[in-house]
C-alpha cells in the first residue's frame, strides 16, 4: 500500500471529530487538494477512487452540519461502431 493509502485510512480511523476546528481544517484540506470543485456555492463535486475518502468527508460534512446527499457517478464508456454499407 502506498504513503499516501496508509494516512487515507489513518485519519479514516479518528473517529473523534469532537473539536470542530480540526474537522473543518481537515475539510479544508480535501477542498485544496484540487479534487474538489464547488459550484454556486451549493454544489460540491469531490472526485476520489479511495472509498476511504467518500467516507471520510461525508463523515466531515455531516459532523459539520451540512447537509448532503452523496452521489457516486462512474465513468461510462460508449463504443460507436459505425455500419459499413456494402
Amino acid at each position: 500500500m502506498s504513503f499516501s493509502s496508509d494516512v487515507k485510512q489513518e485519519l479514516n480511523k479518528n473517529t473523534n471529530l469532537a473539536n470542530k476546528d480540526i474537522v473543518k481544517n481537515e475539510l479544508l484540506g480535501y477542498f485544496i487538494s484540487g479534487n474538489t470543485n464547488v459550484r454556486n456555492h451549493k454544489e460540491i463535486k469531490f472526485s476520489t477512487e479511495s472509498d476511504y475518502n467518500i467516507n471520510r468527508f461525508s463523515k466531515l460534512l455531516s459532523n459539520l452540519n451540512i447537509n448532503h446527499k452523496i452521489e457516486i457517478l462512474r465513468k461510462n464508456i460508449c463504443y460507436y461502431t459505425k455500419n459499413k454499407r456494402g
